[in-house]
């Protein structure tokens, strides 16, 4: 039983990071991000704080829109495996811009985020 459960914890860290992100089912606000805990979106706001901790584990890269850290509404993670396929530093090029983010929310210590493993998950929105 326990070698099952650790099994599919191993296998639930996992991501396929070749692939494409699911299509978008609905595009919201950063602050109505909670909401949706578990569903594709596209979440756009302004990125009103951006970190790159390399001395933290997986070297996260934080996006946190509408409100800095540690007031954010909604948060994009990069992780340090993921920041070679972006051609500049993200918490440079994406500071203080309006964007729109793609994937699968989730709630992490009560923030809403999404785990970006490509570029192309995160777009300049039309307010830009």
């Amino acid at each position: 039983m326990a070698a099952v459960l650790i099994l599919g914890l191993i296998l639930s860290r996992v991501i396929d990071t070749d692939s494409s992100p699911p299509e978008p089912e609905i595009t919201i606000t950063a602050a109505e991000a909670g909401e949706y805990s578990g569903s594709v979106a596209e979440v756009c706001g302004q990125v009103a704080s951006a970190d790159y901790l390399p001395n933290v584990n997986g070297q996260p890269t934080f996006l946190n829109l509408d409100e800095a850290h540690p007031n954010q509404v909604f948060t994009a993670v990069i992780f340090g495996d993921n920041r070679p396929r972006f051609s500049a530093p993200p918490e440079q090029v994406y500071l203080n811009r309006n964007v729109c983010v793609s994937g699968t929310i989730r709630i992490h210590e009560g923030v809403p985020q999404i785990v970006v493993s490509n570029p192309g998950q995160i777009a300049l929105s039309e307010a830009e």
